[in-house]
């Protein structure tokens, strides 16, 4: 049986964007997104293309933990925020039809244009750019009184973290505080940071 798939676009530090063909069975198309971002990912809806559907960005959601490379710049007014590692755009429903959920697939001519947008609107990082020290910060119950600021620090391997909480690509190490995490082979330790 032949594989389903359909059409989006990548983004790769330092390249220009290209069509990319992802399988659409839920799984497999879950799956091969973490492949292509190195990891669990989030998504920011970037514009409405028509009426339920816009374009979104997804993007590993721990690029600035990982160190991944600077890619693009966001176009004002948000041009000081940066994507690091890779970036998929990806069509999908946004939420204001009810019952529609989902991605959905982009005609390559359709592709070939937000390409062109892309590279229009979103600038090509130099290579030396950093994340700002905002960028580093992660929260608990954000919003709420109980929230916690935090970051994550790389440590070694610890010798006996225990039994892993797996979310997605991630695993995390202390079941009531989820204190440390290890993400491709690495190892993080959440370090709550004093309120101001």
């Amino acid at each position: 049986m032949e594989e389903k798939i359909m059409h989006a676009i990548l983004a790769k530090p330092g390249k220009d964007p290209e069509i990319l063909l992802l399988p659409t069975e839920g799984l497999k198309h879950e799956e091969a997104i973490r492949d292509i971002l190195d990891g669990n990912y989030g998504a920011v809806e970037f514009f409405k293309i028509e009426d339920g559907i816009s374009l979104f960005i997804l993007i590993n959601d721990l690029s600035i933990v990982l160190g991944l490379k600077p890619n693009r710049r966001f176009p004002p007014p948000d041009n000081k925020q940066i994507i690091f590692g890779k970036a998929i755009f990806i069509a999908a429903y946004n939420g204001e039809i009810p019952e529609t959920e989902g991605t959905i697939d982009m005609p390559e001519n359709i592709c070939r244009i937000f390409i062109e947008q892309i590279k229009k609107n979103f600038p090509l990082c130099t290579g030396n750019e950093k994340p700002t020290k905002r960028d580093k910060i992660y929260y608990d119950n954000k919003g709420q009184n109980n929230e916690r600021a935090f970051i994550w620090k790389e440590i070694k391997r610890p010798e006996n973290p225990g039994i892993p909480v797996i979310a997605g690509r991630v695993n995390f190490y202390g079941h009531e505080t989820q204190e440390i995490m290890e993400i491709n082979n690495r190892f993080f330790k959440k370090i709550i940071m004093k309120k101001k």
